[in-house]
C-alpha cells in the first residue's frame, strides 16, 4: 500500500509542481452515515502539485458546485492521496491525509476534481440529474479508464467504475481495483467462531424480544444471527429480513427478523444465506438487530424459502396473530379470512399511499353501531385497532398506480372494500403503530375476491311506486371560467372563482367536470327516483346559468319520455339571499322530483339552521372568537296520487372537520373528541332540533333525508330518533353561543328534549348492515333518511346503493392525485357518499262519486247514460230521486269512473230523448229534469 508522508520540507516546495491533468479520482466511498471519502492518484511520471486544486460537489441534481474542498500539497508519482469526512468511520481515518465536514455527498451527488479556474479535471454524476448513480456504494476506477471532464454528458458508473459493497474501505489509499496491503479494513466482517442465536429465540412468543429488559428499549451487548435473506427494503423499512431456514415449529414464535442497517445494503439479495451481528432493538415496537454498523458477511446463496400462509386463530385479534409473524415472509390466503377494510388511498400516518385489510369483515365506526360514550363503543374502537393490517410497497407508489396490482382498472380490475385478498406475498413489519405488510409479488384480478359486487342499478322493488332518494355529488360546481356557470354566493368575482384555493371547490378543468357529470348523471338516471334531495351542488343561483340547472337538463337529456324529466325545486324569492342564493355557503341542498310523478303542494320551505358566534378559552389560556355556520335546510311538499302529502326535508349538518366553541374550550379543537363523535357534535344537535321543530306541525308522510354528517349512533340522529331524557345515561346537549337569524337560540348549553321520535329507515331496513360512507378504514352512514310512522307504514325497500363508499376514490373525477390513471364514465366513484333510496307503496285512493238524477215533472221517466238506460231499474217516477255511485252495476257495465266526461239525458215516456248535456262525474253530479227540459247542476 501506498501512502504519502509529508514533510515540512515537501510542503514548502510544493509550489514549484504544476497542478497535472494525471491526477484522477480513483476511488469513491459512499457508505453508511458520515462514512464519505475520495481518493485521488497521480498516475504521471512526475510529482504533482494539489494546491489551487478542490473537491466540489454539486448536489440533488443542481447546476453548479455548492459544496467545496480545498486541497495543497504535493502528490508523488504513482501516490494515492484519501480526502475523508472527518467523522467517518476509524478504518476511513486512518489512511486518510485530509479530512473535512464539508466532504458530505450523496448517492446523486456530482463530485468532481476542479482547478482554480474551475476547470473540471475529472468527475463522477451528470450537472442537473439527481438520478442516483452511486448511493451506498464504493466505486473504483477500472484499469486504462481516463479522466472525464464533461460533467454535462451522461453518466453511466458501471463505464469506467467496478461496484463494491456498502463500507468496503479495503482499497482507499491505492490505485487498482484490488484491496491494499494494510489498507481500510471495511467491510471485512466474519461470524467464524461466535455464538449464534436464533431469529426466533430473538423474536421470542411475546411481543416484546424476551432479550431486550423491560423498561428499556434495547438488549445489552451484540448478538450474532444466521438467515436466509427473504426480502431487501430501502424505503419504508431500510435493511433487509433474515429468516431461519427451519425455525422452532412453534406457531406462537416468529422465525423471521428484520435486521436495519440504515441505507441500501449492497450487495444483498433474497435467497443469500447471511450472517449478522448488531444490538437487538423495540423500535417503537418492531423487534428488530440494529446492524447499521454493516457487520455481515455472506455465506452462501441457497434456494428462495418458501412463504408462510396467515391464519388469524379462533381466540386472537388479528395484532395477535401478526406478532407471531412479525418479520417473515407470508401469504394471504382466502383461508385468511383477511378483506379490504380501507381502499388503496392516503395514509396521514405513514405520508403514503397504501391499503387496510382487516379479518372477517371491515371494520365498522363505533358510533354507527353504539351510543357515544358508551362503554360498547370504546370497545368496538379498541377491537377495530388491534384489526387492521397496512398493505405497504418497499418504495411510495406513483400516483395512480398500485404497485402490486398493475391491472387497475376502472372497469374490470377494481377493488371493493369487502373483497378477500388471496396470493398476495410480502414480509411483515411494524411501524406508525400497525402491523405493515411490504409487497414483494404482483396480483391479478381473481386475486379479489368479491362476496357483493357492483350492481347496474339499485333493486327495483316491484311493489314500489314511489322512489325517494338523497345523494351527495360531490362539490358539483360550474362557475370556472372553462365550464361558464354564474359566480356562486361567496364568490368575489370570477379570478376567485378560477383561483385554486378560490370560492370554487370543485373542479376547474372543462375536461374533468365533463367526467364528474357524466358519473353523477349516470348515477342518477340509474337510480331513478321521483324525488331526490341534493347535498355538496353549488350554490350559484337557481337560474338557467346554475349548476341545479345545470345538472338537471342533462339528467332531463337522458330520458326520451318528457314524463320522467325532472324539475327543481325554488324557494320564494323573500326566502334567498340576495334574491338568489340558499343561504351564505359556496354549496347548498336542492330538491328536484318528476312533476309527471308528483305535484307541489304549496311553496317550499327555507329551514334556517343556526350559526355560532362566540369567544372562549382553551385549556392553555388561549382566548378566540369562535364565528360558525351551518347550511340552511330545504323542506318541499308534495301530492302523490293527487292528495296524499308527502313532506321531504333536506339538510347538510355542520361537517366533523373543523372545531367548534364546545372543541376549543376542551382541547380538542385540533384532535378527534375522545367520545369519537367529531368536531361540532353539538352544533349539529343544534341543528337537529332546529329541523325537527320545523317539522312538527306538519301532517302527513315525513321524510327528512340528507347528509347529516353523525353517524347512526351519535347525538344528532338520537335527537332526530328515539332519544329518551329519562333513561339516557349521559345527556344530549345544545351548541352554545347559536342564534338563527339574529335572534338568540342558545347562550349556553342546554339538554335537549325527548327525540322526534322519527324511525332510521336503513337502520330499520337493514339494520346493523347499514353504511353509506367509509373514513379511516371504518364504514358507517353519515347519509340518512328518517321517516315518521305513516310513512313507515308504505316502506317496501331501503338501500344504501354502494357506489361509492366501497370504491377506490383513485376513480372520481379529480386527476389531481391519480397521475395517467384512465378514469370511466361509470357511476362508480361518482361521490365519496352512497345514495339512499327509500322505495315507498302508496295505494290509490278510492275517488267516491254521486250521479243523482231527479224528476220534478208529473211524468215517468227514464235516465239515460251515454245513450243507455239501466235495465235494472229503467223507470224513475214523477216527484222522485235517483242515485248512482262507483258501486251501481249499471255504472260499472259502462265502465264509468270518477272523473270520466258523461252524457246525460231523460226519456219522456220511453220515447222522447230530451238531453241534459255533458258532465264530469265528481261527488255531486246532479241531472234535473223539470217542465219538459233537463239541465245539470
Amino acid at each position: 500500500m501506498k501512502i504519502s508522508t509529508w514533510s515540512p520540507l515537501a510542503l514548502a516546495l510544493s509550489t514549484a509542481f504544476p497542478a497535472s491533468a494525471d491526477i484522477l479520482i480513483t476511488e469513491y466511498v459512499e457508505g453508511s452515515s458520515n462514512n464519505k471519502a475520495i481518493e485521488l492518484t497521480n498516475t504521471g511520471g512526475a510529482d504533482a502539485s494539489l494546491d489551487g486544486l478542490f473537491i466540489k460537489v454539486a448536489s440533488n441534481g443542481n447546476t453548479s458546485f455548492n459544496g467545496s474542498v480545498s486541497l495543497s500539497g504535493t502528490l508523488p508519482a504513482g501516490d494515492s492521496y484519501v480526502v475523508a469526512n472527518s467523522s467517518a468511520a476509524s478504518d476511513i481515518l486512518d489512511v486518510a491525509q485530509q479530512t473535512s465536514g464539508s466532504v458530505n455527498f450523496n448517492g446523486n451527488d456530482v463530485v468532481a476534481l476542479v482547478d482554480a479556474s474551475d476547470n473540471v479535471l475529472d468527475g463522477l454524476g451528470q450537472l442537473g440529474n439527481s438520478d442516483s448513480f452511486g448511493a451506498n456504494v464504493t466505486l473504483r476506477r477500472t484499469e486504462g479508464s481516463g479522466a472525464r471532464t464533461d460533467l454535462s454528458s451522461a453518466f453511466n458508473a458501471s463505464e469506467q467504475w467496478q461496484s463494491f459493497a456498502s463500507d468496503t474501505f479495503d482499497g482507499l489509499g491505492c490505485s487498482g481495483i484490488g484491496a491494499c496491503d494494510g489498507g481500510g479494513g471495511g467491510n471485512t466482517f466474519s461470524c467464524e467462531g461466535e455464538t449464534l442465536t436464533p431469529t426466533y429465540a430473538i423474536q421470542g412468543s411475546g411481543d416484546r424480544s424476551p432479550l431486550v429488559p423491560d423498561g428499556s428499549f434495547e438488549a445489552e451487548g451484540t448478538y450474532y444471527v444466521e438467515g436466509i435473506v427473504t426480502a431487501v427494503t430501502t424505503s419504508l423499512y431500510k435493511g433487509f429480513w433474515l429468516q431461519d431456514a427451519i425455525g422452532d415449529g412453534d406457531g406462537a414464535t416468529s422465525d423471521g427478523l428484520f435486521i436495519f442497517t440504515g441505507n441500501a445494503p449492497d450487495g444483498i439479495a433474497p435467497g443469500m444465506q447471511v450472517c449478522v451481528a448488531g444490538t437487538v432493538k423495540e423500535f417503537f415496537n418492531l423487534t428488530e438487530l440494529d446492524a447499521s454498523d454493516k457487520k455481515w458477511e455472506v455465506i452462501d446463496t441457497v434456494d428462495l424459502l418458501p412463504v408462510t400462509d396467515i391464519e388469524v386463530g379462533e381466540n386472537e385479534t388479528l395484532d395477535q396473530a401478526l406478532e407471531r409473524y412479525e418479520g417473515m415472509k407470508v401469504r394471504l390466503t382466502q383461508e385468511s379470512e383477511l378483506v379490504v377494510t380501507r381502499n388503496f388511498g392516503f395514509d396521514f400516518d405513514a405520508f403514503r399511499n397504501n391499503m387496510v385489510l382487516s379479518h372477517a369483515a371491515p371494520n365498522f365506526k363505533p358510533t354507527q353501531r353504539y351510543i357515544a360514550g358508551s362503554d360498547e363503543a370504546a370497545s368496538l374502537a379498541a377491537a377495530n385497532d388491534a384489526n387492521q393490517l397496512f398493505i405497504e410497497t418497499d418504495q411510495k407508489a406513483p400516483n395512480g398506480v398500485i404497485p402490486y396490482f398493475p391491472g387497475l382498472d376502472a372497469d374490470q380490475g377494481y377493488i371493493r372494500i369487502g373483497d378477500t385478498v388471496t396470493n398476495l406475498e410480502g414480509v411483515l413489519g411494524y411501524s406508525f403503530s400497525d402491523y405493515r405488510l411490504v409487497v414483494t409479488n404482483e396480483l391479478v384480478a381473481s386475486d379479489f375476491v368479491r362476496d357483493g359486487d357492483r350492481t347496474a342499478a339499485p333493486e327495483n322493488v316491484a311493489e314500489a311506486n314511489i322512489k325517494v332518494a338523497s345523494f351527495n355529488v360531490l362539490n358539483y360546481f360550474t362557475s370556472a371560467s372553462a365550464i361558464g356557470g354564474d359566480l356562486n354566493v361567496t364568490c368575489d368575482d370570477q379570478a376567485d372563482a378560477d383561483a385554486s384555493r378560490g370560492c370554487n371547490r370543485g373542479t376547474k378543468d372543462a375536461a374533468e367536470f365533463t367526467l364528474q357529470q357524466a358519473k353523477i348523471v349516470n348515477a342518477l338516471t340509474a337510480m331513478d327516483a321521483d324525488i331526490v334531495g341534493l347535498m355538496e351542488i353549488e350554490n350559484n343561483g337557481f337560474g338557467e346559468n346554475g349548476a341545479l340547472a345545470n345538472l338537471v337538463t342533462e339528467l332531463n337529456a337522458q330520458f326520451p319520455d318528457e314524463a320522467q324529466h325532472y324539475a327543481y325545486v325554488v324557494p320564494a324569492n323573500s326566502d334567498l339571499t340576495e334574491g338568489a342564493y340558499l343561504g351564505s355557503d359556496a354549496i347548498q341542498v336542492a330538491l328536484i322530483y318528476r312533476p309527471a310523478v308528483v305535484t307541489l303542494e304549496s311553496d317550499a320551505v327555507v329551514v334556517r339552521m343556526p350559526e355560532q358566534h362566540i369567544s372562549g378559552e382553551n385549556p392553555d389560556g388561549e382566548t378566540r372568537q369562535l364565528d360558525k355556520f351551518q347550511r340552511d335546510s330545504l323542506l318541499q311538499s308534495f301530492w302523490v296520487m293527487g292528495d296524499q302529502k308527502l313532506s321531504v326535508a333536506v339538510s347538510h349538518f355542520k361537517s366533523k372537520g373543523s372545531g367548534c366553541y364546545e372543541d376549543w374550550v376542551a382541547g380538542e379543537f385540533e384532535d378527534d373528541p375522545a367520545d369519537l363523535q367529531g368536531r361540532c357534535n353539538e352544533f349539529r344537535v343544534s341543528a337537529a332540533e332546529t329541523l325537527g321543530k320545523a317539522l312538527e306541525n306538519l301532517d302527513g308522510d315525513i321524510i327528512a333525508l340528507g347528509d347529516f354528517n353523525a353517524y347512526g349512533k351519535e347525538d344528532p340522529m338520537r335527537v332526530m330518533t328515539d332519544y329518551d331524557t329519562d333513561t339516557a345515561v349521559r345527556k344530549i346537549v345544545t351548541a352554545a353561543g347559536t342564534s338563527i337569524a339574529g335572534v338568540t337560540l342558545d347562550e349556553t348549553a342546554r339538554e335537549v328534549g325527548d327525540g322526534f321520535g322519527y324511525v332510521n329507515l336503513a337502520s330499520y331496513a337493514l339494520g346493523d348492515e347499514a353504511f353509506s360512507y367509509t373514513f379511516d378504514g371504518e364504514l358507517g352512514s353519515l347519509d340518512h333518511a328518517v321517516g315518521n310512522t305513516s310513512v313507515v307504514e308504505k316502506v317496501v325497500g331501503v338501500e344504501d346503493w354502494h357506489i361509492n363508499s366501497v370504491e377506490s376514490t383513485l376513480f372520481q373525477y379529480s386527476g389531481r392525485f391519480t397521475g395517467d390513471l384512465v378514469k370511466s364514465t361509470n357511476p362508480y366513484s361518482s361521490s365519496d357518499h352512497d345514495p339512499v333510496i327509500v322505495s315507498l307503496h302508496y295505494e290509490e285512493q278510492v275517488q267516491h262519486f254521486k250521479l243523482r238524477f231527479k224528476n220534478k215533472s208529473f211524468f215517468w221517466v227514464q235516465p239515460v247514460v251515454n245513450g243507455e238506460i239501466d235495465s235494472d231499474k229503467p223507470w224513475l217516477r214523477w216527484k222522485s230521486n235517483r242515485k248512482y255511485t262507483e258501486q251501481s252495476v249499471f255504472l260499472q257495465d259502462l265502465g264509468v269512473e270518477y272523473g270520466d266526461t258523461v252524457s246525460l239525458s231523460v226519456r219522456l215516456w220511453g220515447i222522447f230523448d230530451i238531453p241534459c248535456g255533458s258532465a264530469e262525474i265528481d261527488e255531486k253530479t246532479v241531472a234535473v229534469y223539470k217542465g219538459f227540459h233537463c239541465k245539470i247542476k
